[in-house]
């Protein structure tokens, strides 16, 4: 088990990723909206809680059921295809902190227009911290001789986020980073994410494409090559 709380000086926050989350077709915006985007990614930087635990399990996949050492059992066909060469993954659970959480529902309330781009601007700092936490992980893999498949988050293909549960529960998550989940499977605070990437023993790198993606041909955020930009 690893855990890591990360200083707020790491963050990094592309500005045209943002835009992207807010649907921006140029990276053209006015006055205004770059104002609110500044001070969006200054208050994240200020009370952020860059948290994220992991854990390396052996896997074992029997008619399409992939058993995490049985603390985490899921039946899926997506699943089974990305790790079909790995045995070994990583398990993994990033958050932001409640702060984050409260400040969304307060411009919610106050300043909606602050609200969506300080809500685009939190989704782009998990998503860089989901890439550092990736970023260790990968260094285990390597040193194991393995590659690494890209992330897989439950709520992707055909795993549903009923197994957040049994995940936070393998990785003691609520006690090591604050993360917790409510009875209908949704993570809090919200602005985390779960996932796995298998150890894989195949020279062939894995890439994530949107054509194994339920949202495949319904998304705002698929690239030109249909591999996922968000």
């Amino acid at each position: 088990m690893r855990v890591n709380h990360l200083n707020n000086n790491l963050i990094k926050i592309d500005k045209s990723e943002v835009l992207r989350y807010l649907a921006y077709k140029s990276k053209d915006i006015d006055e205004e909206t770059d104002i609110l985007l500044n001070e969006s990614i200054a208050e994240l930087k200020e009370i952020t809680e860059l948290k994220y635990v992991y854990r390396i399990f052996d896997i074992a996949e029997h008619n399409n059921i992939i058993s995490f050492e049985n603390q985490i059992n899921i039946k899926s066909n997506d699943l089974t295809e990305l790790l079909k060469n790995c045995k070994r993954s990583a398990v993994m659970a990033a958050t932001l902190g409640f702060e984050v959480e409260k400040r969304i529902k307060y411009y919610s309330m106050a300043n909606l227009s602050k609200a969506v781009i300080f809500d685009a601007c939190a989704a782009s700092c998990i998503e860089y911290l989901c890439d550092l936490a990736e970023a260790e992980i990968k260094e285990l893999a390597i040193k194991d001789g393995c590659n690494i498949t890209f992330r897989y988050s439950p709520g992707y293909g055909d795993v549903p986020i009923s197994h957040q549960n049994d995940i936070l529960t393998a990785l003691n998550a609520q006690k090591l980073i604050g993360l917790s989940v409510t009875d209908s499977f949704i993570l809090i605070p919200r602005k985390s994410v779960t996932a796995f990437i298998g150890f894989s023993m195949s020279d062939e790198t894995t890439k994530k494409s949107c054509l194994n993606c339920n949202l495949f041909g319904n998304c705002d955020f698929q690239g030109k090559e249909n591999n996922c930009v968000r």
